[in-house]
């Protein structure tokens, strides 16, 4: 994953967005990139968003199996992983996806982290 251009077209579908999410989020906390934190991305044809990471404590009864699609690099870095969410956000509103919710990811290893996404619209500044 070291060009964000990793994620297809049809990502953009609820469906397919939450899917990638979930393996680009796996895949870098695999890594061991920092994911307790937020981004802001501003955009002049986008809306602008904050996109907030939270670790949360594991489930394991509620885990669910390692998402296996779309293929991404094992070797993603912090900054590989920002410009691969900044690429979905924008693919995803361009095919009409508005923000302003969350999701839960279960990882299905019990000594791991469970993770919440949560994607805000921001105002524009004026």
């Amino acid at each position: 994953m070291s060009q964000a251009n990793h994620i297809p077209a049809w990502a953009a579908s609820p469906e397919e967005f939450e899917r990638t999410l979930e393996v680009l989020v796996s895949t870098a906390r695999d890594n061991d990139v920092e994911l307790d934190r937020s981004w802001t991305f501003r955009h002049e044809k986008h809306d602008d968003v904050m996109v907030e990471i939270t670790s949360l404590a594991p489930r394991p009864e509620l885990a669910e199996p390692t998402p296996s699609q779309p293929s991404v690099s094992e070797e993603t870095t912090a900054a590989d992983f920002k410009l691969a969410l900044d690429e979905l956000l924008m693919k995803g509103q361009d095919e009409g996806m508005t923000f302003d919710r969350s999701w839960t990811f279960r990882d299905s290893n019990p000594d791991s982290n469970d993770t919440m996404v949560e994607i805000s619209r921001l105002a524009k500044s004026t």
